[in-house]
């Protein structure tokens, strides 16, 4: 369930694009103002307020926001005034720019998306760049993690809840082959598994592995040096397709660790789910972490920032 709270009654798109052109002018923006707006309209309200502004100024919103606007507080909220299938892409186009430290964001995309969702998310990187998801990441990872990365991104997993019990039998025994002896011994298998069984079939496979081994998958995929990401990417898909929620939490726990706020993966993980399950992921974070999301939000972070990010975790 989504966390931003919409009015019941709100102002028509034009009237929302003269507000939001009010708080740009004089001698300083009144952020608090664009927030009150942007954090409180939902993906199609914000789209005609887009739509209202260029037409009325004849110059673009996202543009104006990002001249507008500064730091954590900017990238945001460029990233939530954005379509959110656009905004996926524009999140995933900008790891490839860094693919050996921001893979984690590509196999994030891949796997916490249903199969129809990173097919839409595909299609609209494919219109945004001229280019497909697939031929950016081939283009700048190598090795095991470019053909983990490909598969990730280029399947179309079923999506049901059916499940074949022999074949989740027989590859968690190739799972646990290929990585029983305290390195990966047969990549191939691994990536074809993660790359194209449905999660339904992967979280049989996974529990039979437990089962079996009394170590769960991503345990088992611990080995030491880890210079390519590879197993790193293996273990992140493993936990996003096993619970895409529990993934989810980690990476907001991790993002607020008492060494420094990680403003980006907080950033992403809240503008990509405040309109769709963030309220089921602040659950899983309070049973996890004994504080509230908003709660650590709060401790982590200030300013204009932290009342944008505590407005769509849906803090009154």
């Amino acid at each position: 369930m989504a966390t931003i709270t919409v009015p019941q009654v709100v102002p028509s798109p034009v009237e929302d694009a003269e507000a939001l052109m009010k708080a740009f002018q004089g001698w300083g923006t009144d952020e608090q103002a664009v927030i009150y707006i942007l954090a409180h309209r939902d993906a199609a309200q914000r789209k005609l307020i887009r739509l209202a502004y260029e037409e009325k100024y004849n110059e673009s919103l996202t543009q104006r926001l990002q001249s507008e606007l500064s730091g954590d507080f900017q990238t945001a909220m460029s990233y939530w005034i954005l379509d959110p299938v656009e905004r996926q892409a524009v999140i995933a186009n900008a790891a490839t720019k860094c693919i050996d430290e921001e893979y984690p964001v590509i196999v994030e995309i891949a796997c916490a998306n249903s199969p129809a969702e990173l097919l839409k998310l595909k299609q609209a990187y494919h219109a945004l760049y001229k280019r497909s998801l697939e031929e950016d990441v081939a283009a700048v990872a190598t090795g095991n993690l470019r053909d983990l990365l490909l598969a990730l991104v280029g399947t179309y997993r079923y999506d049901g809840d059916e499940v074949n019990g022999g074949l989740a039998k027989s590859e968690a025994k190739i799972i646990h082959k290929a990585v029983g002896n305290g390195s990966i011994t047969d990549h191939g298998e691994l990536t074809r598994i993660l790359g194209t069984r449905s999660k339904a079939q992967l979280v049989a496979t996974f529990n039979y592995f437990s089962d079996e081994h009394s170590t769960t998958v991503t345990k088992a995929l611990l080995h030491g040096e880890d210079p390519t990401g590879y197993t790193r990417a293996l273990r992140i898909a493993a936990r996003c397709i096993a619970d895409t929620n529990k993934y989810l939490v980690k990476v907001l726990r991790s993002a607020m660790r008492s060494s420094g706020t990680d403003e980006e993966s907080l950033t992403r993980v809240v503008v990509m789910h405040a309109e769709n399950d963030l309220r089921d992921i602040k659950e899983e974070f309070h049973k996890r972490a004994s504080v509230t999301l908003e709660q650590a939000v709060a401790k982590e972070t200030s300013g204009d920032y932290k009342t944008f990010i505590m407005a769509l975790v849906g803090s009154q």
